[in-house]
């Protein structure tokens, strides 16, 4: 079992989207829990209005002052989708329900990584959503198995992901202070169009982590998926999907490998700059 984050730095370059993608591909029991303060986007959106808001967070911090929770997670999750074995912990659907249940996140943060059900572990997907925003699940971060900071590979997105992985590893280190604050932390681009500016080798260089996996711009499905108005027939064998796969893929190869010595982390840290950016800026 294992909890995985997905954040960004600023507005999110296709968090809940890659996080949707990844629990409908998940090879083992999964629960996608969206924990993004400002608000949710999988009822309305790839639930099309069929889910029930009140199973998830809103359920849970209703319940939060007179029971614990550790024993009441799983009634509060519904199926991602109605042919799916992904569950779905519903997150709040305005932003003033963030700060009702920001009071979940410390305890959520150590049920989630050892969640079990009928005796069968069962992996996490966080949708943490932006770093900085009001509310932003940070004792879920701090705990959490992978931390993956999605990113598209423009400048300023770089830039912002450079400043927030900083923030994200004095949070690790705050948490795990005789652990390695970025063994647990890698990239993913996420390019927002056809054009590339960056590559993968320059952003990795820049971010200063293990940039593990790329997941391509794709209109026909990456940019339906969350809404499942019009995805294409057999968008399940597409490259975007491709890509989702080759993402799980590179996550198990991550929480798999074995942690290399504490080391001292700087406060200190220079961004690279990167090419390809010069005609973008102009």
């Amino acid at each position: 079992m294992a909890m995985i984050c997905l954040v960004s730095a600023k507005n999110s370059p296709g968090v809940t989207t890659t996080a949707v993608a990844l629990a409908e591909s998940w090879p083992r029991p999964v629960l996608l829990a969206e924990c993004d303060p400002r608000y949710g986007d999988i009822v309305a959106g790839y639930q099309q209005g069929g889910g029930d808001v009140a199973k998830g967070l809103l359920g849970l911090a209703a319940i939060h002052q007179h029971a614990d929770i550790r024993q009441e997670v799983f009634r509060y999750v519904q199926p991602l989708s109605p042919n799916s074995t992904a569950r779905f912990l519903a997150g709040v659907q305005v932003p003033a329900q963030a700060a009702a249940v920001s009071v979940l996140w410390e305890p959520l943060s150590r049920v989630l990584p050892a969640l079990v059900v009928k005796r069968r572990p069962v992996d996490v997907i966080v949708d943490c959503g932006p770093l900085h925003a009001a509310h932003a699940p940070l004792p879920l971060i701090q705990h959490a198995d992978l931390v993956l900071m999605l990113t598209g590979d423009h400048l300023e997105q770089i830039r912002a992901a450079h400043d927030a992985v900083g923030s994200i590893t004095g949070q690790l280190a705050a948490a795990r202070p005789h652990a390695d604050p970025r063994w647990c932390l890698a990239g993913v681009v996420i390019p927002p169009g056809a054009r590339r500016h960056n590559p993968r080798e320059a952003i990795e260089q820049a971010l200063e982590i293990d940039v593990i996996a790329e997941v391509r711009h794709d209109i026909k499905v990456g940019a339906e998926l969350l809404g499942r108005r019009n995805l294409p027939s057999g968008y399940s064998r597409s490259g975007y999907m491709r890509d989702i796969r080759e993402l799980q893929a590179a996550i198990d190869r991550q929480l798999n490998r074995p942690a290399p010595p504490a080391r001292t982390v700087t406060s200190s840290r220079r961004l690279t700059v990167v090419p390809g950016e010069a005609a973008h800026a102009g």
